[in-house]
């Protein structure tokens, strides 16, 4: 082999091995571009087969609803306040509005307010009839969240001890509807 020969290889060699680098580069940023199109790829088919949620969308690094001061009484109550009251005011937006829409939405992710209905139909369940503070009747409000205190003619009952939400109830009844009566004002207090 010739001088030249060699020379002219080691050129050829050199330019090949420049072309062999640079494909391995083009080829590692491709098998990277494969395998995140692969894993979005994933993702979007177990969004469709509705294996998982839509991503959570963040409001400038918070919560969707900040939950404010007040705490739960039980666990979920705020939330089920929330659905309850966007319940009842769902059918006085427009329909086909964006508001309606959104509204409606927030309902059916989360289940509506059916805890705070089965709340209201036991509270009626307690004071159906209603006629005097017996055992059962005590007893039955103290689950479902009251501290009852006697004094005079009255009862108060404190929803969860915060006298906020405060009722005062006759220790006889005067009516047949005075139970009813008394289970529609105390929903509205603290339902």
């Amino acid at each position: 082999m010739k001088p030249d020969d060699t020379e002219s290889l080691k050129k050829e060699m050199d330019i090949l091995r420049r072309k062999y680098d640079s494909l391995e580069k083009e080829t590692g940023h491709l098998r990277k571009r494969y395998d995140d199109l692969k894993e979005e790829y994933e993702k979007l088919q177990q969004y469709v087969a509705g294996s998982v949620q839509p991503p959570r969308v963040e409001y400038e690094g918070a919560q969707f609803i900040e939950p404010g001061a007040e705490n739960d009484f039980y666990a979920g109550e705020r939330k089920d306040i929330l659905l309850s009251v966007l319940e009842d005011a769902v059918s006085s937006l427009k329909p086909g509005s964006r508001r309606r829409d959104v509204v409606a939405s927030v309902i059916a992710a989360n289940g509506g307010g059916e805890k705070q209905r089965a709340r209201e139909k036991e509270l009626k369940a307690i004071l159906r009839g209603y006629v005097s503070m017996e055992a059962s009747v005590r007893t039955r409000l103290q689950k479902f969240g009251f501290v009852i205190d006697g004094a005079g003619k009255h009862y108060n009952l404190i929803y969860y001890g915060d006298n906020r939400y405060a009722y005062t109830i006759a220790k006889t009844a005067g009516d047949a509807k005075a139970g009813m009566n008394a289970a529609a004002s105390i929903a509205t207090l603290v339902l």
